[in-house]
């Protein structure tokens, strides 16, 4: 298990806004083609992969910060 050394801040931004690598080939990915509430609690981003154009969604649980 890995040690945060950081402030709940930083610990934030990592866990809502760190870039998912592409299922099919690993490449990394910035920037979603679109993004939608599913809920109040959720966002479901849609991705295209700009290395091989494979298509998937990811959802991010939004909320209260647990510190």
């Amino acid at each position: 298990m890995a040690q945060w050394n950081a402030t709940p801040g930083v610990c934030a931004f990592v866990r809502y806004f760190t870039r998912p690598l592409c299922p099919e080939c690993s490449h990394e990915q910035f920037v979603p083609e679109h993004s939608a509430f599913v809920d109040e609690s959720r966002v479901r981003h849609a991705w295209l992969c700009e290395a091989c154009g494979y298509g998937f969604c990811t959802t991010v649980e939004i909320g209260r910060l647990d510190a």
